[in-house]
């Protein structure tokens, strides 16, 4: 259940959820998509949305948030984690879908993805950020774990450990 009562189903993204996830990039404005892949972006090429819906499940996770629109399924949110056991570092994105957002969807999340990345034995995540991004910012304290920001080469970089702090 999210802010304002409304009600998704969350579930681990498919290979047969290419669809959904090419109608979610379209809904999403230039700036959620900037926030996103921290450039314009105008589509997503094959290759990236193959990358997107056919994961492992353990070094890389990804969880949907799937509504029910024009009577049929639609994602309007997407949190992911991708491990690389060279670095034993994760990196960890989340997207709300413009009409979506502010409601607790993507702090529900990417709570969750940071879970599954627990019960999978990851413990320290590594992201980019846009340096403009205050929401993840927000969320990212909301939270509650242990987050540290760097900012090397013009970049803001964001760290988290996923042990809560008590």
């Amino acid at each position: 259940m999210l802010d304002g009562g409304k009600e998704v189903f969350l579930r681990p993204i498919l290979p047969k959820d290419s669809f959904m996830l090419l109608d979610l990039f379209q809904k999403l404005s230039s700036e959620s998509l900037y926030l996103r892949f921290l450039r314009p972006i105008a589509s997503l090429p094959e290759d990236l949305l193959f990358r997107l819906t056919h994961i492992d499940y353990n070094e890389s996770f990804a969880l949907v948030a799937v509504i029910m629109e024009g009577g049929r399924e639609s994602i309007i949110a997407v949190a992911r984690y991708s491990y690389d056991p060279a670095t034993y570092i994760a990196d960890a994105a989340v997207v709300v879908r413009d009409d979506w957002q502010r409601l607790g969807l993507g702090k529900s999340l990417l709570s969750k993805i940071y879970d599954i990345g627990r019960e999978n034995g990851i413990c320290r995540f590594v992201s980019v950020i846009a340096p403009t991004n205050r929401v993840i910012k927000q969320i990212l304290k909301k939270l509650g774990y242990k987050v540290k920001y760097s900012y090397p080469s013009g970049a803001t970089q964001v760290e988290v450990m996923v042990q809560k702090i008590q």
